[in-house]
């Protein structure tokens, strides 16, 4: 066991537990959302010992020279002091302009905050101190600067989860004008591509949001190359946003559309039913010099990734969001 100093209270991990999980046993009330080293809720920094190079994956240069770490993937081999972090000058505020359901299971949050980003990545929206969830950005922004002096519109997908204590927050208590914070945004997954490039947007589930925002910011930035969009589920009624993406493939000729279901609950002429892995071999059975971008569960990410890296895309061609359940 790792003894470990916090806040002068002192603790020992158990064997194979993460610094966080052993904080949060020990009743201390740190801000967390995924677990997995991606929403940068934990974040601590180091007084006296060594810190983990994996626990400081994904920080930028400044952040590691402060001797921040991600609590999550923190596991230390010998004694350790840390802090908290104030996290006070990262947030953003923001306001909510709408709340709508998209269906029974996913509400579409739009918010309006002074942030720069880029339609694809990811941002941390926190309820309050110790409560934050991840989230991909589904929007174009209308404003990009490096200090974004002007309020840009940030949309959100939300999936309500039945025992999720965020989105059932979202879905049960928070109201239009309310005000929350923000932290990011962080992630890769965004349009970067030649013009002629054919591409392929793949997504399940919400992971239609940042492929909704990439192939905005696509069409928006003038791309000209074939683009083929995927969109899977389990059934017909688990979609949305269908009316807006074949308004899209009808004002883009370039656009092709499909909507991939494992199930049919009746004749639908717009849907196939079929599996997306093989759907998508069918409709790009040689992907060299695709862009790709994939979006959605881990399991979906990582199968597509290496099916269209087999078929001739080129791995540094594939971007992807990676959707994590929180803990």
């Amino acid at each position: 066991m790792t003894q470990v100093v916090f806040e002068d209270a002192t603790l020992k991990l158990d064997e194979g537990e993460s610094l966080l999980d052993g904080l949060l046993r020990s009743g201390h009330e740190i801000a967390h959302g995924c677990k997995a080293g991606v929403c940068h809720s934990c974040l601590v920094a180091v007084d006296e010992g060594t810190v983990p190079a994996a626990s400081q994956k994904g920080l930028n240069d400044a952040q590691t020279a402060l001797g921040y770490m991600l609590s999550c993937q923190c596991h230390p081999e010998d004694e350790i002091k840390v802090k908290r972090v104030d996290t006070a000058g990262q947030l953003t505020q923001a306001e909510v302009i709408e709340k709508e359901w998209l269906n029974d299971q996913v509400i579409r949050l739009r918010l309006k905050a002074k942030l720069d980003y880029k339609p694809g990545q990811y941002v941390t929206l926190w309820k309050d101190a110790s409560l934050a969830r991840s989230y991909s950005l589904a929007s174009l922004p209308n404003k990009t600067s490096e200090d974004c002096s002007d309020d840009n519109e940030l949309e959100f997908h939300i999936k309500v989860i039945e025992d999720g204590q965020f989105s059932q927050w979202v879905a049960k208590e928070l109201s239009v004008s309310d005000n929350l914070f923000l932290q990011g945004p962080l992630g890769k997954c965004f349009y970067v591509a030649q013009t002629d490039q054919p591409l392929l947007l793949a997504a399940i589930g919400t992971g239609l949001a940042p492929i909704y925002g990439i192939l905005n910011d696509a069409l928006n930035q003038g791309h000209q190359g074939p683009i083929d969009l995927v969109v899977g589920a389990k059934q017909a009624s688990n979609l949305y946003l269908v009316d807006e993406l074949k308004t899209i493939a009808e004002q883009h000729s370039n656009v092709q559309l499909h909507f991939v279901v494992q199930s049919l609950e009746a004749e639908a002429g717009d849907l196939q039913q079929g599996d997306i892995y093989e759907y998508c071999k069918s409709t790009c059975p040689d992907m060299k010099g695709f862009k790709v971008y994939l979006c959605g569960a881990d399991s979906f990410v990582k199968k597509l990734r290496k099916q269209c890296f087999l078929s001739g895309a080129g791995m540094g061609d594939i971007a992807a969001d990676v959707f994590l359940p929180a803990s």
